[in-house]
């Protein structure tokens, strides 16, 4: 592979490695979104993904998200206020 193969924007268009964009586990989306990691915002990471559309995947069980694709989302919600 070349170097001129590879993503210069890092993951997604972000400007960021995967590394920093990546979020694995809903504590850490929790504390992304919501500053804090408490149990009523965990639960509320899994219903945004199940209900709300939260851009989110699982690698085996865990939920995980970029932290570029969560801001792109809710940019998208802002605009159709």
């Amino acid at each position: 592979m070349t170097v001129n193969a590879t993503r210069s924007l890092g993951a997604n268009d972000s400007g960021l490695p995967l590394a920093e964009d990546l979020m694995t586990g809903a504590e850490v989306i929790a504390e992304f979104m919501f500053g804090d990691a408490s149990e009523a915002n965990r639960r509320r990471i899994y219903h945004a993904a199940d209900k709300l559309g939260l851009p989110t995947f699982k690698l085996g069980g865990t939920i995980c998200a970029r932290r570029s694709t969560i801001l792109a989302w809710i940019e998208r919600q802002e605009a159709r206020s």
